[in-house]
Parts: structure tokens; sequence; C-alpha cells
């Protein structure tokens, strides 16, 4: 009988890489044409989320040896990410919080917010896991 050595981090990770990828996704989607006096999107926070999906996903596919690496760099790109997205974010939400002039597109922002805040917490809970079992 042949059992398999991935442990429960391995399958978190996994999806922490596939949140990322989808993170980059709905933010390139819901975000490219939004102008809040000036433009909302950021083609970096696409790129790095994506990327680091995609590169988090084949180190941890590849052997034992490299997945450890997956969580930590999902834990940067996520982070780098995240804090773009503050930057971009922050007078759109504070002026619809002080009823200066209401941001349109809020639920767009909030729905981006969470799937990125997401992907930084699974990937911080993730870096704790282990990915594969001891023989």
């Amino acid at each position: 009988m042949k059992t398999s050595k991935k442990a429960a981090g391995f399958y978190v990770t996994l999806f922490s890489c596939i949140l990322a990828i989808a993170s980059a996704i709905c933010y390139g989607v819901l975000f490219k044409g939004i102008e809040y006096k000036e433009p909302v999107f950021d083609v970096r926070i696409c790129v790095i989320m994506a990327a680091v999906g995609i590169v988090a996903a084949i180190l941890l596919l590849v052997n034992e040896r490299t997945a450890g690496f997956a969580p930590a760099l999902l834990c940067l790109g996520s982070g780098i990410s995240f804090m773009l997205f503050i930057k971009i974010a922050i007078w759109p939400v504070s002026d619809t919080i002080y009823g200066i002039e209401p941001f349109p597109a809020f639920t767009q922002l909030v729905v981006c917010a969470a799937l990125l805040a997401a992907t930084l917490v699974v990937s911080e809970v993730v870096l704790y896991m282990k990915k594969y079992r001891s023989a």
C-alpha cells in the first residue's frame, strides 16, 4: 500500500498559490478601467501576484527541498502587493469615509482587498505548516 508523503501544509500552500493567481485576475478584471481623480489600477500588483503564485506552485511541486521556499515567496509577494494596494486605495477610502467624494467602485475595492488580505494571511499561516511527512 502506497501512502502519500504530502502533509496538510502542501495542500494549503497549493491553495494559497491558487488564491494568489485568483487575486491577480480579480484585481486585473475589476480595477482595469476604474479611475478616481487618477487611475486606481497598478499593473505591478497583477504581475507580482500572478508571478508569485506560479513560481511558488512550481517550487512546491518540484520536490521536497524547494517546497519550503514556496510559502516564503508567497508571503513576500502578497505582502508587497497588499501594501501597493493600500497605497492606491487609501485616498478613495478616506474620501468616502469622510464624505468628501464617494468612490463609485467601493464594493470592487472591498472584494479585492479581501482577496489580497486572505492570500497574505493564508501564506503566513502556511509558513508554519509541514509540507511533507517524515518517512
